[in-house]
């Protein structure tokens, strides 16, 4: 009864003459293979974290580019002790602007205002303050010639400190 489940391989003399040198190659076979798919994944990571090194580094010069070199930077201080610097930048749809704001009350709403020499105002963004410095980028649609002043005022619409 046990005879009729062995399959008929079972039955040979003893394993075949060759049998060692073959499990032999086999398992080298095995060995060589893995070490090219662990090498190939290496070179494969290797190119992937330097793209995205140089992505990263490009993208940081690229942005450096557009934040960092501009306009004049205005400034100004209140009698309350607040501080504003602006950086005004060209652009093709107008002007863009990065504000550091320190000193405005904490909680208050605040709101960035351009002022134009001929009397126009354009809000360039809005924020609640906290304790400490804030920086925030905004826009207007107008050119940095045209900019006499840039202030943050507060929900009455009263200047909390103006640059100019």
């Amino acid at each position: 009864m046990l005879m009729e489940e062995l399959p008929p391989e079972a039955a040979l003399d003893g394993p075949p003459r060759n049998a060692d040198h073959l499990l032999q190659r086999t398992l080298g076979t095995v060995r060589e293979e893995r070490h090219q798919a662990v090498r190939r994944r290496g070179r494969i990571t290797a190119l992937t974290s330097t793209f995205v090194v140089a992505g990263v580094l490009a993208g940081g010069v690229w942005l450096g580019q557009g934040m960092g070199v501009g306009g004049p930077t205005l400034q100004g201080t209140s009698p309350a002790g607040a501080h504003l610097a602006v950086r005004v930048t060209d652009t093709e749809g107008g002007l863009r602007l990065v504000a550091t704001v320190d000193g405005v009350q904490d909680g208050e709403a605040c709101w960035l205002v351009v002022h134009t020499k001929d009397g126009r105002t354009f809000t360039a963004g809005s924020w609640r303050a906290h304790e400490g410095e804030v920086t925030l980028a905004g826009s207007a649609m107008v050119r940095a010639g045209d900019v006499a002043g840039v202030s943050v005022v507060d929900h009455h619409r009263q200047p909390l400190v103006t640059a100019s």
